[in-house]
């Protein structure tokens, strides 16, 4: 029987970098897409960005409440599929929210329900995707190593 491998200091920094920097690009990723089947230009950088920022706000707020950083949950796709669930049933309302606040809105008129629903489904699904990737990559390097 394997004894799980502990984690050495020499990689929490590696891993929360390829985590971190993994979800900034699933979430602007999300944002282009996004924009691109609204006909919008997905060559203006500043606009896209401010579109990615309500979602990336909301993200980096709840992922690392729920835990979504840390080593045994972004391995173990039973631990961190539900957390992000999670965070996005929070985060899709919590972004809405931000996006009216930031387009100058008023609140709750501002907000479109539907585009809140969307924004859950279709982020949880990229998040899901790229964590999934993530997760397989990592497991498969330390089954090989073994």
């Amino acid at each position: 029987m394997n004894a799980p491998k502990v984690e050495t200091q020499n990689n929490v920094p590696m891993r929360l970098a390829v985590l971190i920097g993994g979800d900034l690009v699933t979430l602007l990723l999300f944002t282009w897409v996004g924009r691109s089947s609204h006909a919008l230009s997905s060559l203006d950088i500043a606009a896209g960005l401010a579109t990615a920022a309500p979602f990336v706000i909301s993200w980096f707020a709840l992922a690392p409440l729920a835990g979504l950083f840390r080593a045994e949950v972004s391995q173990s796709w039973q631990k961190f599929v539900p957390r992000i669930l999670l965070v996005w049933l929070i985060g899709g309302p919590l972004a809405g929210l931000l996006r009216a606040l930031f387009l100058g809105r008023s609140i709750p008129e501002g907000i479109i329900p539907t585009f809140v629903l969307i924004t859950m489904v279709v982020a949880s699904l990229f998040m899901l995707l790229w964590r999934l990737g993530y997760s397989w990559w990592v497991n498969r390097r330390r089954s090989l190593a073994a």
